[in-house]
C-alpha cells in the first residue's frame, strides 16, 4: 500500500518540475512558523485491543517552500508534534487478569516532504491543496496507566515508556487552505490537515494473548502560520 502511495506522488513531482515554466517570475522559496493545535488518536485494529478516544494535542515549526512554477512548490521544514491518544487492552498484572487503559504522550520530529498546489489570487486569498509524506524521529514518549483491581481503581501516573515505542513513523500528509498577503512578501496561512500514520508506534507483545501492540498516530490539525 505504502508503494502504490508514494510511486504516484513522486512520479507527479517529477511531471511538475519538468513542465514548470523557467522564465516565470515568482519567488523560489519562501520560509515561515506555523502553529496548529490538533484532535489525535491511537488507531488499532489487533484483536481485543480498543482505542478509547480523541485526545488534544499540539505541533509547532518551521516551514518552507521551494517554487518550481509559479504555483507549485515541494514544501518541507521542521515540526515538533506533541500527540497524544490512549488504548484499552488485556493484561496479567500482580497475577490478575485485567482490562489496562494506557494514556500515551509521545512526541515526534517531523519533516515533511509535501507538494503544495496554490491558485492564482481569487479576490484577496489564494487557495491552496497539499499531499505528501511525513517523515519522524520519537523524541520521547509517556505513559499513563489505570486499571480496576476489585473494587478499587488503581492508576499509575505518567512514566517514561521509550523502551516500549518505535522511534521512526511515516505518515501520509493531506491538507487544504488559504493565504491571504500583506504584502508582497508576508501573507498568512490557515488551513486544516490530515496526518495519517502508517507505522506502529509501539513495541513489544501482549503477555495475555502475545499479540502484538499495535496503535497508529492520527491527527487532525488546525495549522496556523506566517510566511515572510
Amino acid at each position: 500500500m505504502k508503494t502504490r502511495i508514494l510511486l504516484p506522488f513522486i512520479t507527479f513531482c517529477i511531471i511538475m518540475m519538468l513542465s514548470g515554466n523557467a522564465s516565470a517570475q515568482y519567488r523560489s522559496f519562501i520560509l515561515g512558523i506555523k502553529a496548529a493545535p490538533h484532535i489525535g488518536w491511537l488507531n488499532t485494529n489487533q484483536k481485543d485491543y480498543n482505542s478509547e478516544g480523541a485526545k488534544l494535542g499540539f505541533s509547532w515549526g518551521v516551514t518552507s517552500e521551494f517554487y518550481f512554477a509559479k504555483n507549485y512548490a515541494l514544501a518541507t521544514g521542521l515540526t515538533f508534534i506533541y500527540q497524544n491518544g490512549a488504548l484499552s487492552y488485556p493484561d496479567v498484572i500482580g497475577g490478575n487478569l485485567v482490562t489496562l487503559q494506557r494514556d500515551y504522550r509521545i512526541r515526534y520530529i517531523e519533516l515533511p516532504a509535501v507538494l503544495k498546489m496554490k491558485t492564482n489570487e481569487i479576490g484577496e486569498f489564494r487557495y491552496y491543496g497539499q499531499i505528501g509524506l511525513g517523515f519522524a524521529i520519537r523524541t520521547s514518549s509517556k505513559g499513563r496507566d489505570e486499571y480496576q483491581a476489585g473494587n478499587s481503581t488503581i492508576v499509575n501516573d505518567f512514566q517514561d515508556i521509550d523502551d516500549q515505542t518505535n522511534l521512526f513513523r511515516t505518515s501520509m500528509i493531506i491538507g487544504a487552505g488559504v493565504e491571504y498577503p500583506f504584502d508582497n512578501n508576508t501573507s498568512v496561512v490557515a488551513g486544516i490537515n490530515f496526518n495519517n500514520g502508517f507505522t506502529n508506534a509501539l513495541r513489544e507483545k501482549n503477555t495475555v494473548n502475545f499479540h502484538e501492540h499495535q496503535g497508529k498516530p492520527n491527527f487532525i490539525e488546525l495549522s496556523l502560520g506566517v510566511n515572510f
